[in-house]
């Protein structure tokens, strides 16, 4: 009676194992930073996103209506309206000449230090942002020259 050997050898297997076992210690460096970007990435939109809302915000309730008892929160003669934001209730107050007016934001993990809006250029800039309490880099910037993360 004939026996049919088929299958592998247990060197045969092992060597197939340490091929695999290579190939997983020179890709997983790779991987792991392609993650990373995609955080950082995120991150990133998330600070521009910020600094859009805030824009879209203070644009908004800068027009004056022909209502009465309408406001403009940052006159047009204000060099600059700065927005401190508290981390805590996520809201802001504008600040020009004087006057304060509360602007509410919601919805947002993004923290900032300083933000700063210049009527004249409708720009906004933020200095050290945090996104969310995860992180401890930091990001500043403005809408028209975008943001990127601070040196530690």
């Amino acid at each position: 009676m004939k026996m049919n050997k088929k299958g592998f050898t247990l060197i045969e297997l092992l060597a197939v194992i340490v091929i695999l076992a290579v190939i997983a210690l020179i890709a997983s460096p790779i991987i792991l930073g392609i993650i990373e970007d995609a955080r950082e990435s995120a991150r990133v939109r998330s600070v521009e996103q910020y600094a859009d809302a805030i824009q879209t915000t203070v644009t908004t309730y800068m027009t004056t209506t022909a209502d009465a008892g309408a406001i403009t929160i940052c006159a047009t003669s204000a060099d600059t309206c700065v927005i401190d934001a508290s981390p805590e209730a996520k809201e802001g107050t504008i600040a020009a000449t004087g006057a304060q007016k509360a602007v509410t934001y919601s919805g947002s993990d993004v923290v900032c230090e300083d933000i700063t809006y210049d009527p004249a250029s409708g720009n906004v800039t933020l200095t050290k942002c945090q996104v969310g309490a995860y992180t401890e880099t930091t990001y500043s910037g403005n809408i028209n020259a975008g943001f990127t993360a601070d040196a530690n």
